[in-house]
């Protein structure tokens, strides 16, 4: 009962840090914005850096929390719990993405705000010391948040009406996402099920990734790119650049939710890769 108890707490952390690592990578779009707004882009990024390393975090938490609950259920036996657990898992990062739905607008805002007290600062360190030597920061903190809360504008999705993603780019998002949000999962998941070459399955948690990523970095992220440049430069319209991150979103989105389908499938194909390399 213990062990199960443990085991318990240990996947809903999991899923907690998995839901986080979602939300920052969506929010990750609305740097995207803040920084075409404040026309310092490379600031926007190099500001978001530092938020992303809460993702970062998670990820060092994560892993090793789900390599012992993984450990612990093929020591007890209990293989089918795995399926259900990684489904929540996969349910956890959709939950994260629509999350980041709802804090992006106060996300842009905030991120804004501290692009301009980046600028002013000319560094990280003097802008947090100077945040932090202000009188009564905790209360000016606090109203800054208040001011800046913002409610997601559902009319901006009348936008996509009019500024269309190509489809072979939305759906090769879509199933990108797909993979990635699956590809450790699925190629541990398959460990599980030969355990005597878990390690080998586990590393190919790799070639599923890089084969998304490489998709990702030839297709996706150029179009994303094209579309950021032209609007910072004025030859597209802020709504162009607004459509984009509302397709982004909605593929990210769509894709955790397809990764539900895309789990088992590619755990068979670590499976049956792992076969065939035992053959050799």
């Amino acid at each position: 009962m213990e062990t199960g108890l443990q085991g318990s707490s240990n996947i809903l952390l999991v899923c907690l840090l998995t839901a986080v690592i979602h939300t920052v990578d969506t929010l990750s779009y609305g740097a995207r914005v803040a920084g075409i707004r404040t026309r310092r882009l490379y600031l926007a990024v190099t500001l978001f850096s530092i938020v992303a390393l809460a993702a970062r975090t998670a990820h060092l938490l994560q892993a090793p929390l789900l390599g012992y609950y993984v450990d612990s259920v093929i020591l007890l036996g209990h293989i089918s719990l795995l399926r259900d657990s990684f489904r929540l898992i996969i349910l956890s990062a959709t939950l994260g993405s629509i999350t980041a739905v709802l804090l992006l607008p106060t996300f842009i805002h905030i991120f804004v705000y501290l692009i301009g007290a980046l600028e002013r600062a000319e560094s990280l360190g003097a802008m947090v010391l100077n945040m932090l030597n202000a009188p009564h920061f905790l209360k000016r903190a606090s109203n800054k948040l208040r001011e800046n809360l913002k409610r997601p504008r559902f009319s901006h999705l009348f936008i996509i009406k009019e500024k269309k993603m190509p489809e072979h780019i939305l759906t090769l998002y879509i199933f990108v996402v797909s993979i990635n949000t699956v590809g450790v999962l699925s190629a541990i998941y398959a460990g599980a099920l030969v355990p005597d070459y878990r390690l080998t399955a586990s590393q190919m948690s790799g070639i599923l990734n890089g084969f998304s990523t490489i998709v990702l970095t030839f297709f996706i992220d150029p179009y994303a790119a094209l579309i950021t440049d032209h609007t910072l430069v004025g030859r597209k319209g802020f709504s162009d650049l607004n459509a984009l991150i509302i397709y982004l979103i909605f593929g990210k989105i769509v894709g955790t939710l397809l990764g539900q389908l895309t789990f088992l499938p590619c755990a068979r194909l670590v499976v049956l890769v792992t076969n065939f390399l035992q053959k050799l």
